[in-house]
């Protein structure tokens, strides 16, 4: 099931163990789906309670996260029929063979019927497993708690009433410097996200076929720790919306598939709030440019990406910041998604100064202004870094000379200065 291998084939008993080990996490025993062979087809039926025509276009997104390319059959409202059709749609031998979908609501009889010849792949057993936990559940939005969902998937989410609530605020204030690059996040994520109607209304007067000018997607670029992230939960506080924070670790897999399912979750779990943040750190590792060659997986994370960006269109307080230090590495379909990009520099000797003022606030301005222009090419990060590492060393000398504790000197942060200068 790696993640590399596109047509990685599973057994008809590796399978089933695999689904019913993964539904028995959530879905009691009795509820649990028939998985049975007939006639050289895997066959698995499962009933449900319900099948509503939301139903079936949530199940055609579950099942293009897996399937690519699909065909749909209705006979009538209470039978449809999602086929699975060949990797070249123009090719059609063998097509029945494909895994078929069968959701059915007739009477007393509300089931879905899932077969295929022969062996099923990664993907189709991701798909049917992701299909029965969606109908596994009467409501599948009701009493879902977005946060729980995506921090199962290791995404964080910042909630700016609840660090409220511990004492914690953000502002402009807390990044020292970057006066132009903060005058670009007002006009084009602060604003629009506060005042939509305003935007829109603007459009009216000016086009003369009247479309959204919001941006739905914003790119933060620029080397690491140059406070991106900072800035994205600063623009959380400012804007009062969620900010969900997606670690790229969080959301890679070694398993064909599992990774544009984890991201196709993400999105899906955002959209459960009314208006929210969505930050992709290290954007680059999800897409990068298909020029220099792009495995099957990652084409599939892209397609899933491209997708959601997409899907969010609509909503006028939600956005998706993208964050990276490579953006030349993004696939231009990638990139074409973004309506600004937002260019973080190394901070220059004045905002250093004021870096450096804020974590050590007991030296003197020409002592500050003299490490500044010692640190240059230091981001925010380094030199909050190269703070911490003066404090250390300097509690550590005071307790073990057992003396009273006192801020450290500005000869300290020279010497330690010139031992991280050493070749």
């Amino acid at each position: 099931m790696e993640e590399k291998n596109k047509s990685s084939i599973i057994d008809f008993v590796t399978a089933k163990e695999y689904l019913i080990k993964e539904l028995s996490k959530e879905i009691e025993q009795d509820k649990l789906p028939k998985f049975y062979p007939e006639k050289n087809e895997i066959k698995i039926e499962f009933e449900v309670e319900a099948i509503s025509p939301e139903d079936i276009i949530q199940s055609i997104q579950i099942l293009k996260t897996y399937i690519e390319n699909l065909r749909i059959h209705s006979i009538d409202s209470n039978f449809f029929v999602i086929q699975a059709m060949n990797e070249n749609l123009f090719e059609m031998k063998s097509i029945l063979d494909n895994i078929k979908f069968r959701f059915i609501s007739m009477g007393n009889q509300k089931k879905i019927d899932i077969s295929k010849k022969g062996d099923l792949q990664t993907g189709e057993l991701y798909a049917v497993i992701l299909l029965c936990k969606y109908f596994s559940k009467t409501d599948p939005k009701k009493n879902l708690n977005p946060k729980d969902i995506l921090q199962k998937l290791g995404v964080t989410v910042f909630l700016p009433e609840e660090e409220r609530l511990k004492g914690n605020n953000l502002g402009f204030e807390n990044i020292a410097g970057y006066e132009s690059v903060k005058q670009e996040i007002r006009e084009s994520i602060i604003m629009p996200l506060k005042n939509p109607e305003a935007f829109d209304e603007v459009s009216k007067l000016t086009r003369k076929f009247p479309s959204l000018n919001r941006p739905r997607a914003v790119l933060f670029e620029g080397d690491p720790g140059v406070g991106k992230t900072s800035m994205a939960k600063i623009v959380s506080f400012l804007c009062d919306l969620p900010l969900i924070y997606v670690p790229i670790e969080s959301i890679l897999s070694k398993y064909y598939g599992e990774s544009s399912q984890n991201l196709a979750q993400v999105f899906d779990a955002a959209a459960l709030y009314p208006s929210a943040l969505i930050f992709l750190d290290e954007i680059d590792s999800l897409a990068g440019s298909r020029e220099e060659g792009i495995i099957e997986a990652t084409r599939k994370l892209l397609s899933v990406l491209l997708r959601k960006l997409d899907g969010f269109e609509g909503k006028p307080r939600t956005m998706t910041i993208g964050a990276t230090n490579r953006k030349q590495d993004l696939d231009k379909a990638l990139l074409s998604r973004f309506d600004r990009s937002i260019y973080f520099p190394l901070p220059n000797t004045t905002e250093r100064a004021a870096i450096i003022q804020t974590y050590s606030i007991q030296l003197e301005q020409k002592e500050v202004h003299e490490l500044s222009k010692s640190l240059e090419g230091f981001s925010g990060r380094n030199i909050k870094d190269f703070c911490d590492r003066v404090e250390r060393k300097w509690a550590s000398e005071l307790i073990e000379k057992k003396l009273n504790i006192t801020a450290p000197t500005f000869e300290k942060y020279k010497e330690v200065l010139e031992f991280l200068q050493k070749p």
